[in-house]
């Protein structure tokens, strides 16, 4: 054995959570490459427009209309039409539970951690009431959604238990506000081993029973990592085990040995991202997306169908709900997500609103779909792949596959694509939100202050 070297997995898992915060403290934006510091501009207006899309939900307006009348110190932007101002804890509550609402928010695909909405809610709630510069965001965005994914990797359970957004939320938030004020490694590594501890038991089944709260989970990591922050600055959080008692001692993941420290600085968790076209779970984003190129058979006519066959990957068929009660429910029922695309010809956000549940043609072909684990596992990128077969009426049978869903990143959205998700979904909050991804946008705009850069994103044209 390597004297250098701690003696146990534990130990060196320990020692690894200590370098990763060593390196994401001490980064600088010069030393982010320059294909990383696109990502982290796309992730940011990806979210934004997430948070954007779910501004008219009624959910979200009852409680946008509870902030702002009790609203003291207006630090922080709602992201709703004009910008609300209220307290930072409550400005990063609103603005992720809108983030996670309608399933169009971002995500890593090499561990089941949306990254992206565990870190920017509490770090945009942070940078405006600071007045910190765009330049500061991203390079804290890098740092914290490295930590974040490299903890989420390093911990393996299928199906997980506890749902991602319940447990790596407040790891995320706490990561990204403390390198935002410019902690060093030891209030950083105090202030993520303090914050997972008080990660919420949210249960993955609440997710296909449709439970709405789960929406809330990401809110209350936001604020649980920002009071973490706070409390590593002013001397105590986590111990070393944390992490490891929590996620393997608690939820029974398996330690993955090495994980935490992988290719740190040469394999940034930003370029292993997807963004999502369809909102929904990315589980099944490979079966819309069949659905839909189906749909142009000239043959097709969706009264027609008789019966539909979907062979998927294993994190798909768990996703079995056949009459789901919320919009929560379509998101995470596979069944819904076929019929739906199928009968609607669209995997948007109308795919999954209230009125689809009660739709006639939709609920007719949900009780049509079956679903089985295709014959032989295939190995990413092509690990969740769908092939859809429709029967008519007349035993004609149409069919088409997707091996690997538009967004992924190996199958990366055209720069058309994304201009149009980001202008759709923020019309009415960002408009010029597409104008933001490119270059020489948001180069010129790095030493802007973040508030002021979201308040030019929100005027009309």
């Amino acid at each position: 054995m390597n004297p250098a070297l701690p003696a146990t997995p534990s130990d060196r898992f320990a020692a690894g959570l200590a370098e990763v915060c060593q390196f994401v403290s001490t980064l600088s934006w010069d030393a982010i490459p320059d294909a990383v510091r696109q990502r982290a501009v796309d992730v940011l207006c990806d979210d934004l427009a997430a948070m954007a899309a779910a501004a008219p939900e009624p959910e979200l307006r009852r409680y946008a209309a509870l902030l702002t009348a009790r609203a003291g110190t207006a630090e922080s932007p709602l992201l709703s039409p004009a910008l609300p101002r209220v307290g930072r804890m409550e400005a990063a509550s609103w603005n992720a539970l809108a983030g996670n609402w309608c399933e169009l928010d971002e995500g890593f695909r090499l561990a089941i951690c949306h990254a992206g909405i565990y870190t920017l809610p509490a770090l945009l709630a942070e940078a405006t009431a600071t007045r910190a510069r765009l330049r500061d965001v991203l390079t804290a965005l890098t740092g914290a959604y490295e930590l974040v994914t490299r903890c989420a990797m390093s911990f393996h359970v299928m199906p997980p238990p506890v749902h991602g957004h319940a447990l790596w939320s407040a790891v995320g938030a706490a990561a990204a506000v403390s390198l935002l004020r410019g902690h060093d490694a030891q209030t950083l590594l105090r202030a993520v081993s303090g914050a997972i501890t008080t990660a919420s038991m949210g249960p993955r089944s609440h997710l296909m029973a449709g439970v709405l709260i789960r929406n809330g989970w990401a809110a209350a990591g936001a604020l649980n990592g920002m009071q973490c922050a706070d409390w590593a600055e002013c001397g105590f959080g986590g111990a070393p085990a944390s992490m490891e008692e929590v996620c393997a001692g608690i939820v029974k993941a398996s330690l993955r040995e090495g994980e935490i420290t992988r290719e740190l600085g040469t394999r940034w968790s930003l370029s292993h991202g997807y963004q999502k076209l369809y909102s929904c779970c990315q589980h099944g984003h490979s079966a819309v997306q069949a659905c839909l190129a189906l749909r142009a058979d000239p043959g097709f006519e969706p009264q027609r169908i008789r019966a539909i066959r979907l062979d998927t990957h294993a994190l798909a068929l768990t996703l079995d709900t056949v009459h789901p009660t919320t919009t929560l429910g379509t998101r995470f029922s596979m069944p819904h997500m076929v019929a739906a695309a199928l009968a609607l010809g669209t995997g948007s956000a109308a795919a999954f609103s209230q009125s689809t549940l009660s739709d006639p043609a939709v609920a007719a072909l949900r009780e049509k779909v079956r679903m089985r684990l295709a014959d032989a596992p295939m190995p990413a990128p092509h690990d969740r792949p769908a092939w859809l077969e429709v029967e008519l009426d007349d035993g004609q049978v149409l069919r088409a596959s997707c091996l690997s869903a538009t967004g992924s990143p190996d199958n990366p959205v055209t720069p058309a694509q994304f201009e149009d998700k980001l202008a759709r979904l923020g019309a009415d909050v960002l408009p010029r939100l597409p104008q933001a991804i490119a270059p020489a946008a948001w180069q010129a705009a790095l030493d802007e202050e973040t508030g002021a850069w979201l308040a030019a994103l929100a005027r009309q044209a």
